[in-house]
Order: structure tokens, then C-alpha cells, then sequence
């Protein structure tokens, strides 16, 4: 079933801009859930979540490539009405008689409301992240793509100061123990602060 509503322009401007501030490089790949009700819809991506009145026709959820919202607002500039009409379906976002269509637009995808991570999670937070959440959970929150760029840092990093330390005979697995006992501590301060049980 298709995810429908009604949303002033200047409503879904004020959502997009308060998405895209602060994102950097994650700008290409977070997501965006956008929960709609009968009379507002809850625009939420890693750090930032923001609520617009709607006239919600068919409630329910849809999680939406952030880039994709950046082209959503850009074409909702050239409509010179009052309202703007969405309706989301598998795929396509459908704004009055324009169709945006991408393979990641899903619905029914619900995030969990209890994770409240930060926009600008540090690289430690975010492998720490890796032994609070599983993969799907991950996934969900819509941190794949940040964690696997975490990965390579943290690959990148032990490689160059293994190289360093080698004349010190300090060995792989003296080095990469090191390090996962930092993550470790960092798992543990952040599933304190993020209060996950």
C-alpha cells in the first residue's frame, strides 16, 4: 500500500534544510525515514530529526536516499501551488505530476526511535557502534555505509602504524588487540550514553 500526503512547500524546505545541515560526505549516503500520520510527518536521518504538519491520506513510513530528498525539494520549487501531493510507492516518489524513481526508496521501514546517534559520530563511535548494534540493527539505522568506511579507516590506520612500529617489533596482533580494546571502552561509554541496554 502506498504512503500518502499533503505538504506546504515551505514545510518540506524547512525538513530538507535542517536534513542536509551539518551531513559533509554523508550527504550521498544517508537515508532519510520520513513517518507520516494523520497530520504530520517526522523527517528523521543519523542526528537530525525535525516534524511538519501534513495532511497524512494513507499514514505509514518510507526511507528515502538523502540525495533523492535534495531532488525531491529542488523540484518541489518548480510548483507554484499552495500544497504539494506525495505519494510513495516501492521505488518512486510521486510529487503532484512529477516521478522520482530509485531502486532504495522503500517503505515500511521503521527505524528503531530509541537510537539517537549524533550527526558527526567520530570514527571510534562509530566501529564502537559495531559491538553495541548488530548488522541489521546497522542497517536499519542506516549506518552501513559509515561503518564500512570506519572499517577501511581503522585498516588504513593499523596498516600505516604497523609500519611505523615495525622497527620496534611490534607485532600485528599486539596492534589490532590495542585497538579493539579502545573500541571496546568506546562500545561501553556509548551504549551508557545512548542508554541501550
Amino acid at each position: 500500500m502506498p504512503v500518502e500526503f499533503i505538504i506546504e512547500p515551505t514545510d518540506l524546505r524547512q525538513a530538507t534544510s535542517q536534513l542536509k545541515a551539518n551531513r559533509g560526505r554523508h550527504k550521498e549516503t544517508d537515508f532519510v525515514d520520513i513517518l507520516v500520520s494523520e497530520c504530520a510527518a517526522t523527517f528523521r536521518a543519523v542526528g537530525t530529526e525535525t516534524e511538519v504538519p501534513v495532511e497524512g491520506k494513507i499514514p505509514g513510513s518510507v526511507r528515502v536516499p538523502l540525495r533523492i530528498v535534495d531532488k525531491i525539494e529542488k523540484a518541489a520549487r518548480s510548483f507554484k501551488t499552495a500544497k504539494l501531493k506525495f505519494s510513495c510507492e516501492p521505488g518512486v516518489i510521486k510529487i503532484e505530476s512529477l516521478s522520482l524513481k530509485h531502486p532504495d526508496i522503500q517503505l515500511g521501514k521503521l527505524p528503531d526511535q530509541r537510537v539517537s546517534l549524533p550527526i558527526d559520530l567520530s570514527l571510534l563511535d562509530t566501529l564502537a557502534l559495531t559491538k553495541i548494534l548488530t548488522a541489521s540493527q546497522i542497517v536499519e539505522e542506516g549506518m552501513r555505509e559509515r561503518v564500512e568506511e570506519a572499517w577501511g579507516a581503522r585498516t588504513f590506520a593499523l596498516t600505516n602504524a604497523l609500519t611505523a612500529l615495525r622497527p620496534l617489533e611490534i607485532e600485528d596482533w599486539q596492534l589490532s588487540h590495542l585497538v579493539d580494546c579502545h573500541i571496546e571502552d568506546a562500545a561501553k561509554r556509548l551504549r551508557k550514553s545512548l542508554q541501550i541496554p
